[in-house]
């Protein structure tokens, strides 16, 4: 009888290995790279959390703040403070106006009406021998200084009274007055150029007596000028023509 003799061993067949080294790294690394993922996802997340948790805390403080001011506009204190407030500057803007009206009336400004009574004065007493190269008006029209020129001192008198007839000119005294004799004479003239050229002899001379008047009111002293003062000026010689 043959006997058979079994030499297969299971032992001996190649063993798949499903947990190598390599394989164990590939899972760890896997599992570190969901991990770091992982990480990078909730710490966007906690960011934006936070950026909207700041903005929600900003808006929280602006809107108490609000209820504040809005609570102590509209308490009954904060009327009542409001309400005083603009009652003590509506007096006082009440009190600056009446004071500005007060010193428009008492004329506390000085001159409010302009100079056109003085020059209306002088266009109605002018008189022959008599003309007026300039005068000067304190802003306060308490000084009156009058220059001007006549033929015959004895215009000057007779001129002041005229002047004197004036409502704008009354209550003044005459402070000083200086009368200066003036002599002009005409320059010589040629005739046209050529040769029969001569020269016109020069007239006689013109004299005139200039006068400075300074006439002040009520007790006021005599001073100079000054920046508000009004002048009005005349071509002197013309006039003497």
């Amino acid at each position: 009888m043959a006997q058979q003799i079994n030499l297969f061993n299971p032992v001996f067949l190649k063993q798949k290995k499903y947990f190598s080294g390599v394989t164990m790294l590939q899972a760890l690394a896997l599992l570190l790279g969901g991990i770091l993922a992982f990480y990078g996802y909730t710490l966007r997340e906690t960011q934006v959390l936070a950026r909207v948790a700041e903005d929600a805390g900003r808006q929280l403080k602006a809107q108490r703040e609000q209820v504040a001011r809005l609570t102590q506009e509209f308490s009954p204190q904060g009327r009542s403070k409001m309400l005083s407030d603009e009652l003590a500057r509506t007096s006082t803007r009440l009190k600056q106006r009446e004071e500005l009206l007060s010193v428009l009336r008492t004329g506390g400004l000085g001159n409010t009406e302009g100079f056109a009574r003085y020059l209306g004065a002088f266009a109605r007493q002018s008189m022959n021998g008599v003309w007026l190269t300039g005068f000067s008006i304190g802003g306060d029209e308490s000084e009156l200084l009058v220059n001007g020129r006549v033929l015959h001192p004895d215009l000057v008198p007779a001129y002041i009274r005229a002047l004197n007839r004036e409502e704008v000119m009354r209550g003044r005294r005459i402070a000083e007055l200086r009368l200066t004799a003036r002599e002009e004479r005409d320059a010589p003239g040629t005739a046209a150029p050529g040769a029969g050229a001569t020269v016109a002899p020069a007239g006689p001379p013109r004299r005139y007596v200039e006068f400075n008047l300074t006439a002040v009111r009520g007790s006021a002293t005599a001073s100079a000028p000054g920046p508000a003062a009004a002048k009005a000026d005349s071509g002197a010689k013309g006039a003497a023509r």
